[in-house]
């Protein structure tokens, strides 16, 4: 299965009870959710799933660059200069500050290609970290939303208003459901 571009910059909007049900993607060092405690004890966290996840394998660019999450790496396929996917690859060692490529670097904007890119990232996280592998398996068929804090219109949703595209929600059961034909 592969989603269409269409069907992956459609917005969303997401009831509280498909929320609770789902696998939520959060960022590793997530602290504020807009759920109550007795909500967190039904959901499944899938914080894993994050384009944040510190990798215990890193990814590796057709240049040798390694990046320790899919993000950076992410970041990296949207600068054609090798000089700048070295500097991503470089600041990907520290926690974070990567993030300042997005400040430093005009970085592709063309949606589908930032879509590519992200299928990319996520291809190459699970296929090198066969333990992250298993946790997306173990999310079995359930609907898989990136919940933030931050607005991001494009990735995830908003969880006050429980809305947007949910990209890498979609990707990560696009990827799910091909492994498991496999």
């Amino acid at each position: 299965m592969k989603y269409s571009y269409t069907d992956l910059l459609h917005e969303e909007q997401y009831t509280k009870q498909e929320v609770l049900n789902a696998a939520l993607v959060t960022h590793p060092k997530a602290k504020r959710f807009n759920l109550s405690q007795d909500e967190l004890k039904q959901v499944l966290i899938f914080e894993n799933g994050s384009n944040l996840t510190l990798l215990e394998t890193p990814i590796k660019d057709e240049y040798g660059n390694e990046y320790r999450c899919s993000e950076w790496y992410y970041m990296a396929q949207r600068v054609n200069d090798l000089w700048k996917k070295q500097i991503i690859a470089f600041l990907s060692s520290w926690y974070g500050l990567a993030m300042k490529a997005r400040e430093l670097y005009a970085l592709e904007q063309d949606e589908e290609k930032r879509i590519d890119f992200m299928r990319n990232a996520i291809r190459e996280k699970f296929d090198n970290n066969p333990k992250l592998k298993e946790e997306l398996l173990n999310t079995w068929n359930k609907l898989i939303i990136e919940y933030t804090y931050w607005r991001d219109i494009r990735f995830w949703i908003d969880q006050e208003t429980l809305r947007w595209m949910n990209i890498l929600g979609k990707l990560l059961m696009e990827y799910r459901d091909n492994i498991k034909l496999i």
